[in-house]
């Protein structure tokens, strides 16, 4: 043949990192479990004569080169491995392979070989054994591997169709013996100088046998490009997909090899079987190659012949179409038919692959989650540390609760923690963080494994890590100890989110080492543009719990969120202020309490539209109210943001006289009445009492303190009526903190004084009859539905002065 053109161009990156897959700081997504591929040329084919070349002899030919590419890598364990089958049984052109033999020895075999050709059938007939394969250490196996080694560096003739068969042996019988490497090594030399000769079916069959033994031979890759593009109109659907996954499993991406690829598979998509149609989807996939117009082809096709698919490839299809963002609900929803009728026949890959799938793609579907939960559980001895951990995260990820699977989950990932990998573990410890499981068995255990192996992990590892043992309040002891110290000594290898996540977590088991802190204070000051703004708040409030002063520091996020404020969640605010209230700061912070102002002043515009004064006194649904309440993105407004709040609702503080009182008396109720284990002694609301109904005086202290919303009679009480609208919201507990069933039990009292008359709980109507005050302290932040019923109150009872004072002990986050 005539001489070809030149190579093309250089290629571009890999994959960008995307927002969607493991984790992000705080439970977002950033491409978690992939690795980047290389890029390569498409090269000429070689123009000289290779050595010994003596059998059967074709002219050689050249190919055109085209220009290289970015590309994907690989997902979890398992992902690419095995994921093709075999090549067709026989050939398009040239010699057929022999019918199948059933049970004959390699003995017979290795005794009739006399030339490459016959240790190539010989070989093949390998495949076909019962097992597949012939037993480890086999002397006949052995014996043939040796004579095709010496025929390969000798003169014997061949065929080019031997080296494709060669290698797709060597692929399906996965043979250990080092020769297979030797002689792999050597077909990929000589195949670099016949592959003008490759029949499709041939071209199929080396690049998958090479890609299934994971043996990358990157230069005759590139030359038998070239013949793909070349040839691409004769490949018929398995040689393309099979193809494209050999090239995608050895992580080569080149533009003008994948869109002939492309173009042929969706010319002919409707030739292809539903394991082809996921050997594509597969390698795009790993490309990480959105041909939008395939895309949309393969998606009708799958949908087409979704009847036909079988567990594997229905998973990778989904699988593959989630690792690219390319959200078809349509087929999406033909898949989880599909798959919750047959999900019985699915291995723990299939479910890990499923599940991660509709995660990715942010898909709720409970019904299915719901059986594939049952599925896992059945086969949760058969799951393997990289199926547990996906599983776990796609569940956490897609906020789908189910303790069953997770308990189930975390006694196999316990039992199996020594053979999980770092990024494994990783993303199962913010899976149970994320859903809020503190499984503390499993967590001892990731605990001791990380302090072992600590050198195994990444910084962002270690930091996600470190943030799921703070999410959940876990306390390790020796896991903290190594982590002080191993970023203590690699702080320039960890970012400033990453650092600022241990701080965080730190803080929220009380774990205070002032000199890392200390050390790693400047590392973030200076890179402080990178936190977000929920780690802005999280870090200046880490330092705050820690007593680790550090204006600087403090100054930089003040700074920095000041830039960033529109950004903040209302609740990343609220704490931010209270972190840097008592911090000095280059300002007085007058710009962010500004800014939580305005957001506060929402909630005081609702509930005076909600409960205005000098009409009559309306009934609120409940479950309205809930839903507007949780709009507003905070539980609470703050030890700075609760005065601004107060004072949009004109609520004053009590005079000195009052704050006296309530510091010298030694606070408790009556004997019977003092607070037992299910509440918090040091959290309380005390309210003086000084009302007049008619005739009827009411003076007395009343004092409430938290309990929880499961103590006894809790459920019983939650379904009683009363007399002012409160909710619960997330980490506060409604009508069960003390705030609130203070101000209720005064409603209660002023009403009863009016005897026959008094008026019934959820039917309250406002009583200017009532006169006189009420004044009160708590030592918690009330949540916004308490501070709600105090404007309820202010409602109800207009000649009733309302005085409220925080005396707030600790600070919590």
């Amino acid at each position: 043949g005539g001489d070809g053109g030149g190579g093309g161009g250089g290629g571009g990156g890999g994959y960008p990192s995307g927002s969607h897959g493991m984790m992000d700081d705080y439970g977002g997504g950033s491409r978690g479990g992939y690795i980047q591929g290389r890029s390569f040329q498409v090269e000429a084919r070689a123009s000289e004569a290779p050595p010994r070349q003596t059998g059967p002899q074709f002219g050689l030919g050249s190919g055109g080169g085209g220009g290289g590419g970015g590309g994907g890598g690989g997902h979890y364990r398992g992902a690419g491995a095995g994921a093709v089958d075999g090549m067709d049984g026989g050939r398009a052109t040239g010699r057929q392979y022999e019918p199948e033999f059933g049970h004959m020895e390699a003995a017979v075999v290795s005794s009739v070989v006399e030339d490459l050709s016959a240790a190539t059938k010989a070989l093949v007939k390998l495949t076909k054994l019962p097992n597949g394969k012939p037993a480890e250490g086999d002397a006949y196996t052995q014996d043939l591997l040796t004579k095709m080694f010496g025929m390969l560096n000798t003169d014997h003739p061949f065929w080019p169709k031997d080296l494709a068969e060669i290698a797709f042996a060597m692929g399906k019988l996965q043979l250990t013996d080092p020769l297979v490497n030797d002689i792999l090594v050597r077909v990929g030399s000589m195949a670099k100088y016949r592959a003008e000769q490759f029949s499709p079916n041939d071209v199929a069959g080396i690049v998958w046998g090479f890609a299934s033994y994971s043996m990358r031979n990157e230069a005759m890759m590139s030359v038998i490009a070239a013949e793909v593009v070349n040839k691409i109109s004769r490949f018929q659907q398995r040689e393309l997909s099979n193809t494209a996954w050999a090239f995608a499993k050895c992580g080569l991406w080149n533009e003008q090899l994948v869109s002939a690829i492309a173009g042929e598979c969706l010319a002919k998509i409707r030739t292809f079987s539903v394991q082809s149609i996921s050997h594509i989807s597969w390698a795009l996939a790993q490309w990480g190659t959105r041909k939008e117009e395939l895309m949309n082809a393969i998606a009708q096709e799958t949908i087409a012949k979704a009847n036909d698919f079988f567990p594997s490839p229905l998973a990778m299809t989904a699988w593959s179409f989630a690792s690219l963002q390319f959200n078809d609900r349509k087929l999406m929803s033909a898949i989880s038919e599909r798959a919750c009728d047959t999900l019985s026949d699915f291995k723990s890959q299939d479910l890990a692959h499923l599940a991660w799938a509709f995660a990715n793609l942010r898909i709720s579907d409970s019904h299915l989650f719901n059986k594939m939960a049952v599925e896992v559980q059945r086969n949760i001895k058969e799951a393997s540390p990289p199926e547990l951990a996906n599983i776990a995260w796609a569940f956490a990820k897609n906020n789908v609760t189910h303790e069953d699977l997770m308990c189930a989950i975390a006694q196999e990932s316990a039992a199996q923690i020594s053979q999980f990998k770092a990024a494994e573990i990783a993303m199962l410890t913010w899976a149970f963080a994320v859903s809020g499981l503190r499984n503390k068995h499993l967590m001892a255990e990731i605990g001791s494994q990380v302090f072992k192996t600590i050198h195994k992990f990444s910084a962002p590892q270690l930091s996600h890590i470190a943030w799921a043992f703070g999410a959940l309040s876990l306390r390790h002891s020796d896991f903290l100890n190594i982590l002080a110290a191993h970023v203590g000594g690699g702080v320039s290898s960890f970012k400033a989110q990453g650092l600022s996540n241990i701080a965080w977590a730190f803080a929220m088991v009380t774990f205070r080492d002032e000199v890392l802190l200390r050390k790693i204070a400047p590392c973030i000051t200076q890179n402080v543009s990178e936190l977000r703004p929920l780690a802005l708040a999280r870090c200046a409030w880490a330092y705050r719990v820690l007593a680790i002063p550090n204006p600087e520091l403090m100054m930089a996020i003040g700074d920095e969120s000041l830039r960033k404020v529109a950004e903040f969640p209302s609740k990343a605010l609220v704490k931010l202020c209270d972190a840097l209230f008592v911090s000095p700061m280059a300002n007085d912070g007058s710009s962010l309490r500004t800014a939580l102002d305005e957001r506060l002043a929402e909630i005081a515009a609702y509930f005076r539209r909600t409960w205005p004064p000098s009409e009559p006194f309306p009934q609120v649904d409940g479950k309205e109210y809930e839903t507007q309440m949780q709009e507003f993105g905070m539980s609470e407004c703050g030890i700075v943001g609760t005065p601004l709040l107060l004072e949009r609702l004109d609520i004053e503080l009590p005079g000195a006289k009052f704050m006296q009182k309530c510091i010298t008396k030694a606070w408790e109720k009556d004997e019977e009445t003092k607070p037992q284990s299910e509440h918090n002694p040091e959290e309380y609301t005390a309210a003086h009492v000084n009302v007049t109904l008619g005739t009827e005086p009411l003076e007395a202290w009343v004092v409430h303190y938290n309990r929880n919303s499961n103590s006894p009679g809790g459920e019983k009480e939650a379904d009683e009526p009363t007399y002012l609208q409160v909710c619960a919201l997330p980490t506060r507990q409604g009508r069960h903190e003390s705030a609130f069933g203070a101000i209720e039990e005064i409603a209660k009292r002023i009403f009863e004084l009016g005897g026959a008359n008094s008026v019934a709980p959820g039917a309250a109507e406002v009583c200017p009859e009532a006169t006189g005050s009420v004044q009160m302290v708590t030592t918690v932040v009330p949540c916004i539905t308490s501070i709600g019923a105090w404007w309820q109150f202010k409602i109800l009872f207009p000649n009733v002065t309302f005085e409220f004072a925080e005396q707030v002990g600790t600070i919590g986050y």
